[in-house]
């Protein structure tokens, strides 16, 4: 019986920490250590709703840009130095905004197709 209880419970652990694992938030700081992986800006693309793929595109350009990339990935660069973790989580339905430990505005996301993407607006 011990063991059959043992058992249930890494389940039920192994079950909440994969669920977890799939959030928005955990969506954005695996965003973030592909980013820091690549040392490049690339990855959002895969995780950015494709209403705000133009906007990363630009991004992305200027980020390969000879005069303003190298500024952005020293930025990029001194950005992965810190440890990035989520301060607040809020889920409504197939939209959320997560708020993370870096001091800037919270992050839309919006679920599509299962997955967590990053809404993005021009300001």
């Amino acid at each position: 019986m011990k063991n059959v209880l043992k058992v249930s419970f890494v389940a039920v652990a192994l079950v909440l920490t994969a669920c977890g694992a799939s959030g928005p938030g955990s969506t954005l700081l695996e965003m973030r250590k592909k980013m820091c992986d690549a040392k490049d800006i690339g990855p959002m693309l895969e995780y950015t709703a494709p209403e705000s793929q133009a906007l990363i595109g630009m991004a992305a350009a200027m980020f390969n840009d000879p005069t303003k990339g190298p500024k952005l990935k020293a930025d990029l660069e001194e950005s992965c130095k810190s440890k990035l973790e989520v301060v607040s989580e809020k889920i409504d339905g197939d939209t959320a905004v997560v708020k993370l430990n870096d001091g800037k505005e919270p992050t839309t996301m919006k679920k599509i197709d299962g997955k967590w993407k990053m809404v993005i607006s021009k300001k």
